[in-house]
């Protein structure tokens, strides 16, 4: 049952839970776990600010809304989140962060294969030195002029840096 602050407490307005949702592209806040099955949090509990405002709110999934609520994940730590999930949407895309959290969790010596005509989707991670190719075949093979051969993407020092820059596992 809610506690009587809860079942006072009105909805989070949807432009501001879509705001929150599109801003960890839905899935959970936390780099290391981006589970896709999410919550909104308040940062400053709800209880103390009696407020629904964008800046403080972040997506959890259920396993990290709970830890963040015992304070295992404590405030500092969420806002560091939040403000990192606004500096690297500004710059990177959600699939160029999914790549280099693939690559940063895979064995350190294994590459991505991409096709060479793809790599747009990825130019601003090769532009920053987080990723770099690692190899292409010899012979390149092209179909209707397009190079059709893969081209192999591996995640370079600067990006395992830039990874546990921006969080990787709680302490």
């Amino acid at each position: 049952m809610l506690g009587s602050y809860e079942e006072n407490r009105p909805a989070i307005p949807a432009e501001i839970r879509r705001r929150v949702f599109v801003e960890a592209g839905h899935r959970c806040a936390i780099p290391t776990c981006r589970h896709i099955e999410v919550d909104i949090h308040h940062i400053i509990p709800w209880q103390k600010c009696k407020a629904h405002e964008y800046e403080n709110l972040i997506a959890l999934c259920p396993n990290c809304h709970r830890r963040a609520d015992s304070g295992v994940i404590d405030r500092k730590s969420l806002k560091l989140y939040k403000f990192n999930l606004q500096f690297v949407h500004d710059k990177y895309s959600q699939i160029e962060m999914d790549l280099l959290f693939e690559l940063y969790n895979a064995a350190s010596d294994q590459c991505q294969p991409w096709l060479p005509y793809m790599a747009i989707f990825f130019k601003r991670i090769i532009e920053s030195g987080f990723v770099a190719i690692a190899r292409s075949l010899d012979n390149e093979v092209h179909v209707s002029g397009i190079r059709s051969d893969p081209i192999y993407i591996v995640i370079t020092e600067k990006g395992r840096n830039f990874i546990k820059e921006i969080g990787t596992k709680e302490m």
